[in-house]
């Protein structure tokens, strides 16, 4: 199995030594399955509805566009917590970058740096309930992630040059800025981790108050890629598009087969059971009919009964009409107030608020919301509805 790091330039590592390879085709194409991680990723934390699936991509998708919108990304999503969810985002052009110098089917896996790094970290069961700035020196660069449970910032790249301390002091404020919401700990704690020994000690010549310790972890990155499993894998567009289609054919087949199948069956047993089939379908028009028929009267008993008692007590019995609106109302809304009352005829006044922040369900217009006035409204600054009804 082949591992890669893309960056500016691609780091490769066969399982055991670590190698810096040039962009062109023929070096990687002929390496055969691999495993790559991107260290160019952008991240946000995200609420939304878990169920269903297609609802809760939309809502993520969208959400991540209004702050990265200026270029085409693709997008995979982890559920952190509950209705919370890390939307790991990839520029497409990146993606296309990677497919040109491997192809696709030869990588199982392609996910963000901090993914495959946070793996790494739990398969040497680092606690990841703590606070972490994870630094792993690969060459002369160095590359430093915060972690907080799940949570991981995006990778900053530094070289070895640099001043590390401001820069470990520098990703702990933006990650604690942009996440402090999320974080498991209320405060700017944070443990610094390293893979590289003498990096230890010049962190602590630095400042001595420093909770700095050393892992013993060659190539931390390259170890997670090993142990992560195939659920994500970032794909172009066309490539969705090519699979759907794929399946989209064989559940076709599959249903024209079974169609087929039942056909058939149904044809032989219609053969052998017509005198049978036509009795019961006989029966049934008649009892349907009568149905019909008793439904009919059933309505116009009613409408009589509560025209009597309106022109006897001149009063309704408003609490029917009530319930039977709480029946025709999605459940993405709530009754905040309701009102009777009598002018010309008996007015019924609904007023709803959403119980979602994001799109409902629209309110059909059956039975007595046929001929409703349905508005749209803000009912407490939340999205809402008036509804009036004339019984």
């Amino acid at each position: 199995m082949n591992y890669f790091l893309f960056n500016n330039h691609i780091l490769f590592s066969d399982g055991s030594k670590l190698s810096s390879l040039e962009k062109t085709n023929t070096v990687l194409s002929s390496r055969g399955p691999a495993r790559a991680c991107v260290l160019d990723v952008d991240l946000m934390i995200a609420s939304s509805v878990e169920e269903p699936i297609e609802k809760k991509d939309s809502i993520l998708v969208r959400k991540f566009n209004e702050i990265y919108q200026h270029e085409a990304y693709l997008i995979q999503d982890e559920r952190i917590d509950h209705h919370l969810f890390q939307v790991m985002g990839i520029k497409e052009q990146k993606i296309r970058e990677i497919y040109s110098l491997i192809s696709p089917d030869s990588i199982e896996v392609l996910v963000p740096y901090g993914l495959a790094l946070r793996q790494c970290l739990v398969a040497n069961q680092i606690d990841l309930d703590q606070s972490i700035v994870f630094i792993e020196e690969l060459g002369e660069e160095r590359f430093l992630t915060v972690f907080d449970g799940l949570i991981f910032s995006r990778t900053r790249i530094i070289s070895s040059q640099e001043d590390i301390l401001a820069e470990i002091k520098r990703s702990q404020m933006d990650f604690f800025k942009k996440n402090e919401e999320f974080l498991k700990k209320r405060n700017t704690g944070f443990i610094v981790l390293t893979n590289n020994r003498s990096l230890v000690l010049e962190i602590l010549k630095k400042d001595k108050n420093v909770h700095v310790e050393y892992v013993d972890i060659q190539y931390p990155v390259f170890e997670g890629l090993k142990n992560l499993d195939n659920s994500i894998k970032y794909r172009l567009p066309e490539e969705i598009r090519q699979q759907r289609k794929s399946d989209e054919f064989k559940r076709n087949l599959s249903t024209v087969s079974l169609s087929l199948s039942i056909l058939a069956a149904g044809f032989f047993f219609l053969l052998i059971s017509k005198i049978e089939l036509g009795l019961v379908s006989l029966n049934y028009h008649s009892a349907s009919v009568i149905q019909h028929q008793l439904t009919e009267e059933l309505d116009h008993l009613d409408r009589q009964i509560y025209h009597e008692d309106l022109n006897q007590y001149k009063s309704l019995n408003y609490g029917i009409f009530y319930l039977h609106l709480l029946n025709l109302i999605p459940s993405d809304y709530q009754v905040d107030a309701f009102k009777f009352s009598k002018s010309k005829g008996w007015k019924l006044e609904v007023l709803l608020s959403s119980n979602t922040q994001g799109p409902y369900d629209p309110i059909a217009r059956v039975n007595i919301l046929k001929y409703a006035d349905i508005k749209d409204i803000f009912v407490n600054n939340q999205p809402g509805k008036r509804i009036t009804v004339l019984l």
